[in-house]
């Protein structure tokens, strides 16, 4: 879920352990046992982010295959999420015991988020990205720090990135970026493209 202020300005992104440096993506989660989607996705952004979620707009959908070799292929669900409060609280005792462990999370500028769709090493950090999840796929472990490839053309590390096309997160942040969605979700947004799940 791409949680979204009431300005339609900023959005709320989530950094997990796993993630390699300055990346930032969607929150995400499981839905429980007889809950709807519209309340897996307030119920997760509350216990991940302490952030009170009203409306929730159905964005796209994508199978997702990452993750132990024991596991099934998954359907992640995409959602806009339109924030009811701004305060953030990580509780980072209480995301210990999920798979999805967020250690930090915050908002972002739409501005901010541009940048980082179109900074200059973007294709090569999104290169990078994608071997990694091929590597979790096959159940290879990590041999080594893949940090030095998410440089900018400076030398330094890029500032902030996100998932590249592979994954449902990038056309839920590319699209808010892009776009205005509209306050309350009352307009149709850009769906993603029926070639996206033929590429994965």
């Amino acid at each position: 879920m791409l949680v979204i202020d009431r300005e339609n300005n900023r959005v709320l992104l989530g950094r997990q352990s796993r993630f390699v440096p300055r990346m930032w993506s969607c929150l995400a989660g499981f839905i429980e046992p007889g809950e709807s989607l519209e309340e897996a996705v307030r119920r997760e952004a509350y216990e991940e982010t302490g952030i009170e979620v009203g409306e929730v707009v159905y964005h796209s959908s994508q199978p997702w295959p990452v993750g132990p070799n024991s596991l099934p292929c998954q359907l992640m669900v995409g959602f806009f999420a339109y924030a009811k409060s701004l305060e953030i609280n990580v509780d980072k005792e209480e995301l210990e015991v999920k798979l999805y462990v967020y250690v930090d999370a915050r908002w972002h500028s739409r501005e901010d988020v541009r940048k980082a769709l179109r900074f200059a090493e973007y294709k090569k950090a999104q290169r990078l990205a994608a071997a990694k999840v091929d590597q979790m796929i096959k159940g290879v472990k990590k041999r080594r720090s893949s940090s030095a490839g998410y440089l900018a053309k400076s030398g330094e590390l890029a500032p902030m990135f996100v998932p590249g096309p592979f994954a449902i997160a990038h056309h839920l942040i590319s699209a808010w970026a892009n776009q205005d969605p509209p306050t309350g979700g009352k307009a149709q947004l850009k769906k993603l493209p029926s070639s996206f799940v033929s590429k994965l």
